[in-house]
């Protein structure tokens, strides 16, 4: 669905007036400002946001309320900032932001696609991509393949969940330009699923006056840290300025209260009890090896298998029930079989429609390397996953790739299982490529990823001892490189 040219004409002229004339469905709120405060940039800032509850959504006072804005407010108020916050529809504020000087949009996924778009203030959230279908629809999805096949599915046009579907080649799309028109559309039953998310779909339902139970998850994805995206000629100095605002708001508990991640929902980052010392080489060895161990046994069951005649029979009735006995051995590991051409099958979906070509450990591995460690979003499941992947030999040449995607998240719960830490010490694991494995401290808000620098000298050198920044506060970590991945494994805490 596109808006109609009207729309888009009254949007334009909309963010043209700004905070001196208020067009339909163009609402304005202007923080309050500190006395005296000087503008970062010539006038004032405009913050564009849309209608994504709980992180920002109108009133019925018209005024402004959210997680998001109360956060992207605060910043405001502590950056001195002249600034004014509008909200529109998703398109129309990703627009006002991506065209106009002195614009950001939030709350915004920061994706490798908008990545060079904009200039980064954050995380200001985090968003979780859950799949969802009416409780009498019969829908029960084991992968995201599955979803292909399960119908229609509504999400909001030109969001990040929609570019994701797309990147994923999914055909079956409606686009809407709101989440409660997402979730009325699979109410009505005009689409079989909604792309949302599990922290606004409660608040839409009870606005929307849905019962209870009538609108259920049917399948989880991954999770999504959240930003504020300026335009890009906005000056690095405004941008340092709310960026610091947010990491001290984070290091005073400020952003824990304005979001409620301070009640359990998420852990933060306490410092070491004073005279608390662990030997941290020791859990740092112990992290290494049962990361390597858990990784090789997988590696090791997929090369042995890889040398049988099943294997290298092209025939999926053959592979199949060994896959699906690996599986049961590591639960935490969704098990594959692919083709030279890229195509393959999973043990949920048989012949998947998507192709691992464009994987960059799949031409690896069909030059007759194992691969180890690659991380991803699966095809199949739609998750964070490290890939361990084996070459399938016929004739000497590589015929097929026999292959796990082993989940991130279960993981880290398995880590953190196995390798006890006092409070205020906590791990993390960095891939070959800098992105980040998993973090025990935080989820998916990766400490290390708010200090690109840091980052960058624990990938520069096998072992060593980093400083850096997160949420305003100085941590420190001691790291070594795993042998069987090549991922840095690291033991940190807040000092």
């Amino acid at each position: 669905m596109r808006p109609s040219d009207n729309l888009a004409l009254s949007l334009f002229a909309c963010a043209l007036l700004g905070a001196f004339l208020l067009a339909p469905g163009c609402m304005e709120q202007t923080p309050s400002q500190p006395a005296g405060a000087s503008p970062c940039e010539p006038g004032d800032l405009l913050f564009v946001t849309e209608e994504i509850y709980p992180y920002s959504f109108m009133e019925n006072d018209g005024t402004l309320n959210g997680t998001s804005v109360a956060v992207v407010q605060e910043m405001v108020r502590r950056s001195g900032c002249g600034a004014r916050l509008e909200l529109h529809p998703w398109n129309a504020s990703y627009g006002i932001a991506l065209a106009t000087p002195g614009a950001a949009v939030f709350p915004t996924a920061r994706t490798q696609e908008r990545e060079d778009r904009f200039l980064w203030a954050g995380p200001i959230g985090t968003f979780e991509y859950v799949l969802y279908a009416r409780n009498d629809s019969g829908i029960r999805l084991e992968s995201l393949e599955a979803a292909r096949a399960a119908g229609t599915i509504a999400v909001v046009e030109g969001d990040a969940r929609h570019e994701f579907l797309e990147e994923n080649h999914f055909t079956n799309i409606r686009t809407y330009p709101t989440d409660e028109e997402c979730m009325e559309a699979l109410r009505n039953g005009s689409v079989a699923l909604w792309l949302g998310s599990s922290a606004e779909s409660p608040g839409i339902s009870d606005r929307s006056g849905i019962a209870d139970g009538t609108i259920i998850p049917v399948y989880s994805l991954m999770d999504i840290d959240l930003y504020l995206a300026f335009h890009k000629q906005t000056s690095p100095e405004t941008v340092a300025r709310f960026q610091q605002a947010l990491d001290a708001m984070k290091a005073d508990g400020t952003y824990a209260r304005l979001t409620g991640l301070g009640e359990g929902k998420r852990k933060a980052a306490s410092p070491v009890p004073t005279g608390r010392t662990v030997p941290v080489g020791t859990a740092l060895s112990s992290l290494s090896g049962l990361t390597g161990s858990r990784m090789q046994g997988v590696a090791s069951a997929l090369e042995a298998f890889a040398l049988t005649s099943d294997a290298g029979s092209g025939d999926w009735d053959r592979v199949r029930p060994v896959l699906l006995r690996l599986e049961e051995d590591y639960p935490d590991a969704r098990f594959w079989y692919a083709r030279a051409d890229g195509s393959y099958y999973t043990t949920v979906d048989n012949l998947t429609s998507a192709n691992l070509r464009d994987r960059p450990y799949f031409p690896v591995v069909l030059s007759g390397k194992a691969s180890v460690g690659t991380v991803v979003v699966s095809k199949s499941t739609g998750r964070y996953t490290a890939i361990v992947a084996a070459p399938v030999l016929s004739g000497g040449e590589v015929s097929h790739v026999l292959g796990t995607s082993v989940s991130c998240d279960s993981l880290r719960e398995y880590l953190k299982g196995n390798v006890p830490l006092p409070d205020g010490y906590y791990f993390f694991i960095l891939a070959q490529d800098g992105s980040t494995v998993l973090d025990s401290l935080t989820g998916r808000t990766f400490s290390i990823a708010s200090d690109p620098g840091a980052r960058d000298r624990i990938l520069s050198t096998d072992e060593g001892e980093c400083a850096y920044s997160y949420e305003g506060a100085s941590h420190r970590a001691v790291f070594r490189t795993e042998p069987v991945t090549g991922w840095k494994v690291a033991i940190a805490w807040m000092e």
